[in-house]
């Protein structure tokens, strides 16, 4: 298929229509201009050959010419020639549908333009080259006599016409002082546009002229602006309509030769006159750049200039001035009356010219006195008008008309101000008006009681134009002398003032700041202000004031700040904190609710600061004195339940921080005693709050937890083994266990108490539940879990056989391997530290039954020798297989295995665990498998056989120092029972070696790589 031919029909589709539309244009532009009516002779000419111009185009083949000439050339020439009869159109147009005056006096000039217009059209037509082209002999003839005509066509003034226009402009250059004489030229005028003289046709004049005028202006066609100006005072000195007021204006320019004023060189209105040597004179700045630019003759006569001196015309100057000043008179008594005008564009012309007007302040002053103001603001509120210009006006009347600001806040700027910049964004104006109006007391106190204002301007504060942003914080600041203000400036945000207010203000108003602190929402960049030194000081002296509303506000906007970290640092930096939080709570007369909120302060103090804090900071040091924790003790003793709880939790704050603090409570045999009564109160949460004191001070402490004397430590013992085995509250049983898991392990009474109760079953009953759970997520029993098997670790030491015994028959063993795999690391760690401690206790058990047994080999069975151990993993002995360890010797009825219990690959799997803690519980378990020689080997390939030297390697690779330390001991070991694959021991001595650079292993590393025979005996390792 060929392509190329589509391409090519499609390009020819649209030459055509090309074609069509230049056919239509020239029957357009001959219809426009048939229709003219001055100087019609001249526009029928032209009508007429552009109508032949139609009929040829439409009797022209276009395939012909395209295929003669070539389409690009055909498109080129077509464009071209739209191009000019568009022009000649729009010439046309403009011409008919201006001012008919205007038409009249400019007609010399728009005839010029037409005659360069035909001229070109007759060199398009040319481009076509018809003349070369194989067409009938008519059609060339008739191309020929188009071109001529247009080319050689003059488009010429009627003498009538001409005449016309040169008595307007006479009449112009004579102020158009007689009244007579503009009315007899008006009927001339109207005779030759073909309009009959009324005053319909002057009121359709002027409004034309009017809108040309402003059309003019806005492009800055000063010259051409002027002429127009004179064209409107011609048509009111006739006097056939009344002229406005607001017109009166243009009468003056008339006493004056404008003209001269306006510079030939930048067209306009000169401000610094100078003349050059011929007497004409120029803008300074502008003939100075004719002169750069290597001219060196006058712009205006053309004649050239000896020397490029300037003289200032200063009678030029003056004059100017003059008419500028009584200009803006004029416009002034013109704008006034327009300000109050019904009519739209009246008014939109009145603001216009009044927002500079009012620039001065001598007008400013007139304006107001004038009563307009309210207006004004009436006008700020009509969308259809121009409001930045009517916030401009309102701007120079708040900055030069002091006495007339309150005639603008009562007309309602301000609200109107606000909802303005809401709805349609911000003016500099706008802002600045309120900037104005807020430096008297009196004003800024309405400003900032109109609704939405301070919120608007807190918002501003950010904008991106840091105008508008300088000046809303200057507004802010003028209101910051009322509390009420700088109290809603903090409501959104802004703390600034709130903070410098309150550090000026009385106690009464620090009062009030701070109650209504509470009720705000706080963030990180409020808390950057708050955060001010002297304001913290001044909020926390409150605490001293004997007035009840003081304390109270002050204690509760300080719970509220001690929520950011920031502001604990500010607050423990005060000396005076703690010590007057102190004094509430030990004034006897003080409220209690003051005491609690002193306590719930000081325990988010402490509970947000680090432990070195507490030696850091003064008040903190105080807080730990024996003075101090005895008075908080004595509170708890003597308070009702609610201060109880407060001041426990305050207590267990500060326990949890500070060993002093421990040690002091620890120390004192009536606190504690009255600490494990409370464990009967029947306040549920003071008992536990309670519980998680006595835990606080006893967990990791060398003595365990603290007892009363007999037969109170009886007492308390009972009491938390009945917690732990009948409270329905989890938290409760949790505390219990970890209570129970910190007393005095070498205390035999204990042990005979726990073993009487049934602590263990609880215990084994915790362990149970959570093995249950299917999803491994063992929360809210967590906790509980954790604690019930640090309780549990009691129960296994091995120098307490009557509480393993208790183990053994409860069959806890598979639940224990089974929290390796499920529970937390720290449950893992404690599980894993109890079997080691079975295992341990069981290895030595088979390690003596069996040197019994060789001495009494056929006298007595080994298992008579164990009738009052009890290890059983199960109920039942039958069918139970032989242990891959330790043989016949390990029973499942009377001996505790971990290869029996499968607690070998659980524990191997351990060592994979982030928390160094369960990894060496698990290295310290399986450690115990290889503590009987005589099974040494069998035991290294249960662990080997489980993944268990890939485990420790990695633990070597990743693991803390006292993991890694643990598991080379093991690696050794088994290096010594056992030979290891050639991948595994490649990886074990490239991770050896790059122990050799640790300073803490790289002795222990060193021996094993000697016993792997890769470093020599004598090594400098040694």
């Amino acid at each position: 298929m060929d392509f190329n031919v589509g391409i090519m029909d499609g390009g020819m589709a649209l030459l055509q229509q090309l074609w069509n539309e230049v056919t239509q244009q020239a029957m357009e532009l001959a219809s426009e201009t048939s229709v003219v009516v001055l100087n019609k002779g001249s526009f029928q000419e032209f009508s007429k050959i552009i109508f032949e111009l139609k009929v040829l185009f439409g009797s022209l083949n276009a395939q012909k010419i395209v295929d003669a000439t070539g389409s690009e050339s055909t498109r080129a020439a077509l464009e071209t020639l739209s191009f000019q009869l568009e022009k000649a159109c729009k010439i046309i147009k403009d011409y008919k549908s201006g001012s008919r005056i205007r038409l009249l006096f400019k007609s010399h000039s728009i005839l010029l333009q037409m005659q360069d217009v035909a001229k070109d059209i007759a060199k398009a037509i040319s481009s076509f080259q018809l003349i070369n082209l194989d067409i009938a002999l008519n059609l060339k003839n008739k191309t020929n006599q188009i071109i001529d005509n247009l080319s050689t066509m003059e488009f010429q003034s009627a003498l009538a016409t001409d005449k016309i226009a040169s008595e307007i402009e006479d009449s112009i250059s004579q102020n158009c002082k007689n009244q007579e004489n503009a009315e007899k030229l008006l009927e001339k005028i109207a005779e030759a546009v073909g309009a009959s003289m009324n005053a319909s046709m002057v009121q359709n004049e002027l409004e034309l002229l009017k809108q040309e005028k402003e059309e003019m202006e806005d492009q800055k066609k000063q010259a051409e602006a002027l002429q127009l100006s004179q064209l409107i005072q011609f048509l009111y000195s006739t006097e056939i309509v009344t002229r406005p007021q607001d017109d009166i204006i243009a009468t003056y320019h008339q006493q004056y030769p404008i003209d001269s004023f306006i510079c030939p060189l930048c067209n306009e209105m000169m401000t610094d006159p100078v003349a050059v040597l011929c007497g004409h004179s120029f803008e300074r700045k502008a003939i100075q750049e004719h002169f750069r630019r290597g001219e060196r003759k006058c712009p205006t006569c053309k004649q050239e200039l000896p020397s490029m001196d300037l003289t200032p015309n200063l009678s030029l100057r003056n004059s100017i001035e003059e008419w500028k000043q009584r200009d803006m008179d004029l416009k002034f008594q013109a704008a006034v009356p327009g300000i109050t005008s019904n009519d739209l564009s009246r008014q939109k012309r009145a603001l216009e010219n009044m927002q500079v007007l009012l620039e001065v302040p001598s007008y400013a002053a007139k304006f107001a006195e004038e009563g307009l103001i309210p207006k004004l603001v009436e006008i700020l509120k009509d969308k259809r008008l121009n409001s930045a210009a009517a916030l401009k006006c309102l701007y120079y009347l708040a900055k030069y008309c002091d006495n007339h600001q309150e005639t603008i806040i009562k007309a309602g700027a301000v609200r109107c101000i606000v909802k303005q910049i809401y709805k349609d964004g911000t003016e500099p104006d706008a802002i600045a008006i309120l900037l104005e109006l807020s430096e008297r007391e009196t004003h800024a106190e309405k400003i900032g009681n109109t609704k939405d204002c301070i919120p608007l301007l807190v918002s501003l504060l950010a904008n991106n134009n840091l105008d508008i942003s300088q000046k809303a914080h200057k507004v802010l600041q003028n209101l910051s002398s009322n509390t009420h203000f700088v109290v809603k400036m903090a409501e959104v945000g802004h703390f600034q003032p709130f903070v410098t207010r309150f550090n000026q203000g009385p106690q009464e108003t620090r009062t009030l700041m701070a109650a209504a602190l509470i009720e705000m929402q706080l963030k990180e960049s409020s808390i950057e202000d708050l955060k001010n030194k002297q304001f913290i000081h001044n909020l926390v002296q409150m605490l001293s004031s004997s007035a009840p509303a003081c304390k109270v506000a002050c204690l509760r906007s300080i719970t509220k700040l001690v929520e950011y970290p920031r502001m604990v640092k500010r607050l423990l930096k005060d000396p005076v904190t703690i010590p007057h939080l102190l004094g509430l709570i030990s004034f006897a007369r003080s409220d209690p609710h003051e005491k609690e909120e002193a306590a719930r302060i000081l325990a988010l103090l402490i509970g947000a600061s680090q432990q070195l804090e507490l030696q850091k900071y003064r008040g903190l040091q105080e807080l730990q004195s024996k003075h101090n924790v005895s008075l908080l003790l004595h509170v708890v003793a003597s308070s009702d339940p609610k201060t109880k709880v407060q001041f426990l939790h305050l207590l267990v704050e500060l326990s949890q921080k500070s060993e002093t603090a421990q040690n002091l409570i620890r120390s004192d045999e009536d606190a504690v005693g009255q600490l494990f009564s409370l464990l009967h109160s029947d306040q549920p949460v003071v008992k536990r709050w309670t519980m998680r004191l006595i835990y606080c001070i006893s967990e990791g402490h060398p003595a365990g937890a603290p007892l009363p004397p007999s037969p109170a430590k009886e007492t308390a013992i009972t009491t938390l083994a009945g917690i732990l085995t009948s409270s329905p509250d989890i938290e409760e049983r949790s505390i219990a266990a970890g209570i129970i898991s910190q007393l005095p392990s070498d205390d035999v009474d204990i042990d005979e108490i726990l073993r009487k109760s049934d602590t263990l079953k609880a215990i084994h009953e915790v362990i149970c539940n959570a093995d249950e759970e299917t999803d491994g997520n063992m929360a809210p029993g967590t906790s509980l879990l954790e604690n019930a098997l640090a309780a549990l670790l009691r129960y296994t030491e091995p120098t307490k056989p009557e509480l393993q015994r208790q183990v053994g028959k409860l069959e806890l063993y598979p639940s224990l391997v089974r929290v390796l795999s499920r529970g937390s690391s720290l449950a893992k760690q404690r599980a894993a530290i109890a079997l080691a401690k079975l295992s341990q206790s069981t290895s030595q058990s088979i390690y003596d039954a069996t040197i019994v047994a060789k001495q009494a080999k056929h006298s007595m069975p080994l298992m008579k020798l164990l009738t009052n151990m009890s290890w059983c993993c199960s109920t039942s002995s039958e069918n139970v297989s032989i242990c891959s360890v330790h043989g016949a010797a390990c029973s499942p009825r009377d001996t505790f295995c971990l290869v029996k219990a499968d607690a070998v690959k659980p524990l191997v799997r351990t060592l994979s665990e982030t928390e160094s803690g369960a990894v060496e519980a698990a290295i310290m378990a399986l450690e115990t498998l290889l503590t009987e020689h005589s099974t040494l080997s069998r035991a290294t390939a249960a662990i080997v056989d489980s993944q268990g030297v890939v485990a420790i390697l990695q633990v070597l690779e990743k693991g803390s120092l006292a993991a890694k330390t643990k598991a080379l001991d093991l690696f050794q070991k088994i290096l010594r029972n056992t030979q290891i694959t050639d991948t595994l021991f490649q990886r074990s001595e490239r991770i050896l070696i790059q122990l050799l650079h640790d300073a803490e292993l790289k002795k222990k590393a060193a021996l094993v790589l000697r016993q792997m025979k890769i470093l020599p005996d004598q090594s400098s390792y040694f």
